[in-house]
């Protein structure tokens, strides 16, 4: 049974992981199955550890990387491009949920790596790409009816 202050090291961790959320976190962690921290530290202890001590690890990077000119470009690209899509951008939670997807990238933008980011860019070009020739298809048939 988790006792108070139990989650207190997974939320400061969460604190220091800019657009990370909870839900994402356990519910990837406990390989789908809750999104309750509580139900994830008392079925799974072991993972729970793992997931700690990749926050850690991911918290420990970023502080070194945080600040590098090319990674910040590369994120306020894929931010822009995600905002054409349509995504509300002043929530990490909708970008993250965006980016999850395993078609689109599989992770959320913080755990991304400078090569993996500019591989996203022009996946997300295409996508955009994608979406503008399909609604000018729309438009042309509306035009014709």
């Amino acid at each position: 049974m988790a006792t108070k202050g139990t989650h207190d090291k997974f939320f400061y961790l969460l604190s220091q992981m800019p657009g990370a959320t909870k839900e994402a976190l356990v519910w990837q962690y406990s390989s789908m199955l809750t999104t309750s921290l509580r139900k994830f530290y008392e079925k799974k202890p072991e993972e729970y550890k793992l997931m700690i001590a990749d926050m850690e690890i991911k918290m420990a990077a970023s502080r070194k990387t945080y600040t590098d000119p090319e990674k910040k470009r590369l994120r306020s690209s894929i931010l822009l491009r995600l905002q054409k899509h349509g995504v509300d951008t002043t929530h990490w939670k909708n970008v993250n949920i965006f980016l999850l997807q395993p078609r689109i990238a599989g992770k959320m933008l913080f755990e991304m790596s400078v090569p993996e980011m500019k591989a996203l860019i022009p996946k997300l070009e295409s996508i955009l790409k994608k979406d503008s020739a399909a609604r000018d298809s729309e438009i042309k048939m509306s035009e014709r009816n």
